[in-house]
C-alpha cells in the first residue's frame, strides 16, 4: 500500500511540474526511514512540501537548501556550495556502485571523485558490492524496497535496462524524461542529436528510468574483432592472404601439411582454432558465425545482448537466421573443416579457461594458423603478435564473411538510477549532466584520470602515454591500462564519449587503434551498411521474463547440434530434429517478442 501512496504523490507532483523523490537514505541524523517508515502523518507533510515546491519543481529539502544558498541548481558550478553545511543537515547522498575485481583504492578515493567533488561539491557516499554475487544482492535489495540508495550507480554492465523496467511498477525508480528535458541541456542534446538513442533508454511504459552510458568509438563494439591468420606461415608455404573462402580454406591446409612452421621442432601446429559455444559480448572467438554470411545468410551471436542471437532484420521482419538453409550449409562446411583435420579439438571445450583465447595465444610460439580474437593485444608475447595479420572480408558461394552485432553504442540505458526515496534528484541530474556535457570529464570519467591513463600534448590533446614503440607507459604504481583506470575512475556510470571528442580533446583510445584497424580490414564498413540487426529495444517484464524462460534453452539447442554436426556431419534427420526441438523450445515466441518490441520502439 504504502508503495501504491508513492506512486500517487508522484503523480500529482509531475502533473503540477515537479519530479521529486520522497525518503532519504542520507548518512547523517538527518537521515529518515525511507519508504518503508512512512505513515501517515509522513505523507501530509510529504504532500504539503510537494505543494510548497511546485514552482520550482524541487523537493522541499531542494528547496530548502537552494533558499539556504548551500545548493545551486541553475546549471552552473558548483552544485553543492558549501559541502560541509549540506552534509551536516542531509548527510551525503548515497550511490551504489558495482565494484571490479581489481579496483584495490576505496571508491571515495579515485582521483576522478576527486575532481568531482573539486568541481560540484559532491561528494557521495559510495556503497560499493563485489561483482561476484552483484545481481542476487541488487534483486534482493530491490525486492524488500529497504534501505536504498540514493542511485544505483550502475548494476554490472549492461544489466540496467532489465533490472528497471523489472522494478518499473513497484515505485522504486524515480522516471527520468522529465529530469532530462527541464534540467539537463547536455545530455538532452546528446539524445536528440541520435536518430536511436532516446528510443533505446525509453522502456515500454513510456518513462526513462536513469540515465545512458554510451561509449562511441566508431562503431568499435558494433562488430567482433578481428579474424587474423599467421602472415609468417603463409610465407613459408607460399600462400598470400586469402580473399575468398576457397583460399582460406587452401591456406588452411597449406598449414596441416606444412611441417613445423613455428620452428620449435615439434608437430604442434594447428591450423585453425574457434571456440564453439562462445558467450563473449562482442561475438569475435566463435568462427562458425563469421562464415555463414558467407553462405547466403548471416547468423550472429553477441554476449552484451545475448536474448537477440540469432535474429536479424530480414525485409524488415524478425527473422530465427539459424533455421536458414544457409546455417546447415556452414554446418556443413565446418564439418569438411574438421574431417579434413584443419579445427582444433579443444575448440569444442566450453570453459573459457580451455579456450585457445586463455591458452594457446599466450605460448612464446606461434601455435594456430588462424583463429578469432576481440583484441590482438591478447597474443601476449609481442614476437608472435607480430606474425598475425587481418583477413580481409572473405567472398564465399552465395555472399560474404562477417556479421554486425544485435548491440549498440549505447551500452546500458539506465545507470545512475534513482531511487524514489531520495530527497535530491536534481542534484544527480545536474551532476550526470555536468560529467556528460564535459568532453574531457567525460573521457577521464570513462577511461582514466589524467596523470593515470592520460597526459596533455601541446595543443591541450590528452593523450595516452607510449614509448616509441607503441607500448603503454605507466604514471603510477598500475603498470597496465586496465588496472590504472579502474583505480582512477568508477568507469561504467552514465558517461558519455562521442566520436567527435576525439583528437578535439583526446586520442582515440590507444589500445583500440589497431583493433578498429584489424575491424576494417575485416570488412567492418560494409558489413556496418547492411543493417540488418535488431535494434537495442527494451522489454516489459512479461517479455523478459518469457524470453529468460525460452532463450537460452533455444541457444543451448543451436550450440549442441553445431557440436553434433561439426563432428558427426548434418543429415535430414538430424536437421529436422533440430527444427523440431527449436519449435518445441518456443522459438517463434522469441521472434514475436522481439518483432513486437521492434515494432514498439519504431513508433
Amino acid at each position: 500500500m504504502k508503495k501504491k501512496i508513492v506512486s500517487l504523490l508522484l503523480t500529482l507532483t509531475m502533473a503540477a511540474g515537479l519530479i521529486s523523490g520522497c525518503g532519504s537514505s542520507s548518512s547523517s541524523g538527518a537521515a529518515s526511514t525511507g519508504s518503508g517508515g512512512q505513515t501517515a502523518e509522513n505523507m501530509e507533510e510529504a504532500v504539503a512540501a510537494a505543494s510548497s515546491a511546485a514552482d520550482s519543481g524541487l523537493t522541499k529539502e531542494e528547496q530548502e537548501a537552494v533558499d539556504a544558498g548551500i545548493l545551486n541548481l541553475d546549471g552552473t558550478l558548483p552544485i553543492i556550495k558549501d559541502p560541509a553545511a549540506f552534509e551536516e543537515k542531509y548527510g551525503k547522498i548515497s550511490a551504489l556502485i558495482v565494484n571490479t575485481a581489481d579496483r584495490v583504492v576505496p571508491v571515495k578515493d579515485l582521483e576522478m571523485c576527486k575532481v568531482w567533488f573539486e568541481d560540484t561539491g559532491i561528494e557521495f557516499d559510495w556503497q560499493a558490492i563485489p561483482s561476484e554475487g552483484a545481481q542476487e544482492k541488487i534483486n534482493l535489495m530491490l525486492a524488500s524496497g529497504e534501505e536504498l540508495p540514493d542511485v544505483f550507480w550502475n548494476f554490472g554492465d549492461g544489466k540496467s535496462g532489465n533490472i528497471v523496467v523489472q522494478y518499473a511498477d513497484q515505485d522504486i525508480f524515480l522516471p527520468t524524461e522529465g529530469l532530462i528535458n527541464e534540467y539537463m541541456p547536455n545530455l538532452k542534446k546528446i539524445l536528440d542529436d541520435s536518430e536511436n538513442y532516446w528510443s533505446e533508454i525509453t522502456a515500454p511504459d513510456g518513462h526513462t528510468y536513469g540515465f545512458p552510458y554510451i561509449e562511441e568509438m566508431y562503431g568499435l563494439v558494433l562488430t567482433g574483432g578481428p579474424l587474423l591468420i599467421n602472415k609468417t606461415w603463409l610465407d613459408e608455404v607460399g600462400k598470400e592472404v586469402p580473399t575468398t573462402v576457397d583460399e582460406w580454406v587452401d591456406c588452411l591446409k597449406a598449414f596441416r601439411d606444412g611441417g613445423d612452421l613455428n620452428g620449435n621442432g615439434a608437430a604442434d601446429e594447428i591450423p585453425m582454432a574457434t571456440w564453439f559455444g562462445a558467450t563473449d559480448t562482442f561475438g569475435s572467438y566463435n568462427m562458425f558465425y563469421r562464415f555463414t554470411g558467407a553462405f547466403g545468410c548471416a547468423d550472429s551471436y553477441c554476449g552484451g545482448n545475448a536474448y537477440a542471437d540469432h535474429l536479424r532484420l530480414i525485409d524488415g521482419k524478425v527473422t530465427f537466421t539459424a533455421q536458414d538453409e544457409a546455417f546447415r550449409k556452414t554446418a556443413e562446411f565446418f564439418n569438411m573443416l574438421y574431417n579434413e583435420g584443419l579445427i582444433w579439438n579443444g575448440s569444442f571445450e566450453a570453459d573459457e579457461s580451455a579456450s585457445y583465447k586463455s591458452s594457446l595465444i599466450k605460448e612464446d610460439v606461434a601455435r594456430i594458423g588462424c583463429f578469432g580474437t576481440w583484441t590482438d593485444q591478447e597474443i601476449t608475447n609481442l614476437d608472435v603478435h607480430d606474425e598475425y595479420v587481418a583477413i580481409p572480408r572473405l567472398q564465399g558461394e552465395a555472399g560474404m564473411t562477417g556479421f554486425e552485432n544485435n548491440y549498440s553504442e549505447l551500452q546500458d540505458s539506465s545507470n545512475t538510477a534513482i531511487t524514489t526515496t531520495c530527497k535530491f534528484p536534481h542534484v544527480i541530474a545536474k551532476f550526470v549532466d555536468y560529467m556528460v556535457g564535459d568532453p574531457a570529464i567525460s573521457i577521464q570519467s570513462n577511461w582514466g584520470a589524467e596523470g593515470y591513463n592520460y597526459v596533455k600534448d601541446d595543443n591541450g590533446i590528452l593523450r595516452t602515454p607510449l614509448d616509441e614503440q607503441g607500448r603503454y607507459v605507466a604514471q603510477t604504481e598500475y603498470t597496465n591500462f586496465g588496472e590504472a583506470r579502474v583505480n582512477s575512475t568508477t568507469c561504467r556510470g552514465s558517461m558519455i564519449v562521442l566520436d567527435e571528442y576525439y583528437e578535439t580533446v583526446a586520442g582515440y583510445a590507444y589500445d583500440a587503434v589497431q583493433l578498429l584497424e584489424n575491424q576494417k580490414t575485416n570488412g567492418k564498413e560494409d558489413i556496418m551498411a547492411e543493417n540488418d540487426t535488431i535494434p537495442r529495444v527494451m522489454m516489459t517484464t512479461d517479455e523478459l521474463s518469457r524470453l529468460a524462460q525460452i532463450q537460452p534453452t533455444i541457444s543451448d539447442i543451436v550450440d549442441r547440434y553445431i557440436n553434433q554436426w561439426v563432428t558427426g556431419g548434418v543429415t535430414d534427420d538430424n536437421w529436422n530434429a533440430y527444427l523440431g526441438e527449436l519449435q518445441s523450445a518456443g522459438v517463434e515466441d522469441l521472434v514475436s517478442i522481439y518483432q513486437s518490441a521492434v515494432d514498439r520502439s519504431s513508433k
